[in-house]
């Protein structure tokens, strides 16, 4: 990677602001228990690897579906395979997408939810991202997305594998 935009391995979010521009991270408002601190960055295009923050961090983080759905391209090939628990489910064209989110955002409510961004690395126009996350019924110790983009930056496919792990709910504490 010889690039000048070229991110290490070994970069981890940096506790400082001028650290981070000077890897050609965007600041991201982060809320609703997300996190990116020790995140490595392998990647030879800032541009999508802030992508992949962002739709993490931003708009999966804010619960916005519409800005989720905007990451995705406008086309009926666009797809995104998800694999939980050796369970595969496909999700094709944005309004499959769209819906699939508005499930995921109800497994994973605002309060009492963590996402940490742990590894995210980016060849080309190929991505991958490794995170853990919390609920309140469900653990994810450890999930990757790999993602293919397009010429704008938009994905095209997205394979999504983790293991989740339910968390019982006390009798008293179910609505």
């Amino acid at each position: 990677m010889a690039t000048d935009t070229a991110l290490s391995l070994r970069s981890s979010l940096p506790p400082s602001r001028e650290r981070s521009t000077s890897l050609g991270l965007i600041p991201i408002e982060l809320d609703n228990g997300c996190t990116e601190e020790g995140c490595s960055y392998e990647s030879d295009n800032a541009h999508l690897t802030n992508v992949i923050r962002r739709h993490y961090l931003g708009h999966f983080g804010h619960r916005d579906i519409d800005g989720i759905v905007s990451d995705y391209a406008d086309a009926d090939t666009t797809v995104v395979i998800h694999v939980v628990n050796g369970e595969r489910a496909r999700f094709k064209g944005r309004n499959e997408i769209r819906k699939a989110f508005e499930d995921i955002f109800n497994l994973h409510p605002k309060t009492n939810s963590t996402f940490h961004l742990k590894h995210v690395v980016v060849d080309h126009n190929h991505g991958m991202a490794v995170w853990s996350a919390t609920t309140p019924t469900a653990v994810f110790p450890q999930s990757s997305d790999t993602f293919v983009f397009n010429s704008d930056g938009k994905i095209i496919k997205q394979f999504f594998n983790c293991q989740m792990n339910a968390i019982e709910v006390p009798w008293h504490d179910r609505e």
